[in-house]
């Protein structure tokens, strides 16, 4: 089945590793031409190095701190630049910061924010400016399943990607007339780093996870690429202002399975 992907341009926020990482060789093996943008520049270099090792796919990496508009605004302005055009944007670029909501301190809640928040919408300004100018697009963000089902230690955070999801349903209707789709993906819990540090500080444990996801494992980093991706396709061509949970079930189950 012909996707549509082959010869898109893909950017990818966060793009260096795990997830951002998942869902560009995805793209990659469709045929689309992949850009990182990552923090940490030596990582990002690296990653699209191997990424084109791997699937033989065109791969570019760019230096973008998603916290600072001014950077956001020059990133798309090289991107304009470079390539012409932007055809899908994956707004993946997210971190955590745990701590009781009494104890949270101003500067971690900025910088939670800057990056989760608000960087996802100039960074679909941004790009949005470029679709609009070629006649339209698709934007994919990273929300997550505690956007609907929230975790004490984490209010910031869960604020954060509850506000990813509104914010890609409003921007969605605000672009369509431009042609351009906006959808949100909301994962729930992966073996990640992250969780990993959550499970050695002691605030989430296997257990209390299995008793809340119905389907008793954690998602594959590929199942979450998987609905990046499909929501980018040809085959996704009418979806728009959505929030898709790929969560095994988790925020559908109303009483844990604890007993």
């Amino acid at each position: 089945m012909d996707t549509g992907l082959k010869g898109k341009l893909v950017i990818i926020t966060g793009g260096a590793r795990g997830l951002g990482y998942a869902s560009a060789t995805k793209f990659a093996l469709e045929g689309a031409e992949i850009v990182l943008a990552d923090i940490n520049e030596e990582m990002v270099k690296e990653s699209a190095a191997k990424l084109h090792e791997e699937t033989g796919a065109v791969c570019h990496a760019y230096r973008l701190d998603v916290s600072r508009v001014d950077e956001i605004k020059a990133f798309f302005a090289k991107i304009k630049a470079d390539f012409g055009r932007v055809d899908i944007l994956i707004n993946n670029a997210g971190i955590q910061i745990r701590n009781d909501c009494l104890d949270f301190k101003e500067e971690d809640w900025d910088k939670l924010m800057d990056i989760n928040l608000k960087g996802v919408f100039f960074c679909c300004q941004q790009g949005g400016l470029i679709m609009k100018d070629n006649g339209g697009g698709v934007i994919v963000n990273m929300s997550s399943s505690t956007a609907v089902r929230t975790t004490p230690g984490r209010a910031p955070y869960c604020i954060s990607k509850a506000g990813v999801k509104n914010l890609t349903m409003v921007l969605s209707c605000e672009f369509a007339k431009y042609h351009i789709r906006m959808n949100a993906v909301a994962p729930g819990w992966i073996m990640t780093n992250m969780l990993q540090d959550g499970f050695r500080l002691g605030v989430v444990s296997d257990k209390q996870l299995m008793a809340a996801i119905p389907y008793k494992r954690y998602a594959d980093m590929s199942e979450i690429a998987d609905t990046v991706v499909y929501l980018c396709t040809d085959q996704a061509s009418y979806i728009t202002g959505q929030c898709i949970h790929v969560d095994g079930g988790q925020t559908a189950l109303g009483l844990p399975d604890i007993l």
